[in-house]
């Protein structure tokens, strides 16, 4: 009866072995993937980091002032050019909904030739 138990407590002694040296092999994989992960983070923070600037950079207003003046040819508004709301009518209204309904017209109009060419 006592070699029984022996031997019993020698395969647990074994089998507990085992279990302590997967658990430990895992871990160090775990370790090792938390690293990973750890590098990718400051990777990330510094691209975060070096858009923010660059974002910056491309949002002040002295270049953007630059940039409007060279490509929307924005000029300051002419005293005619403003209204009370009593002086505006709703024909006013329709002349503007007329002239986007133009507007819109004209590059629909243009694509249709090419549209129908490639059918």
């Amino acid at each position: 009866m006592l070699r029984f138990v022996n031997i019993c407590l020698v395969l647990g002694l074994a089998a507990l072995a085992y279990v302590i040296y997967q658990v430990k092999y895992e871990a160090r994989a775990l370790d090792e993937q938390i690293a990973s992960l750890s590098k990718e983070i400051e990777s990330e923070r510094d691209g975060i980091a070096v858009l923010r600037a660059e974002w910056s950079l491309l949002n002040r207003p002295e270049r953007i002032e630059r940039l409007a003046a060279k490509y929307l040819k924005l000029a300051p508004p002419q005293p005619r050019q403003l209204v009370t709301l009593d002086s505006v009518t709703d024909r006013d209204f329709e002349r503007v909904r007329v002239e986007a309904a133009e507007t819109a017209a004209k590059p629909a109009a243009a694509s249709a030739p090419v549209q129908a060419a490639r059918e």
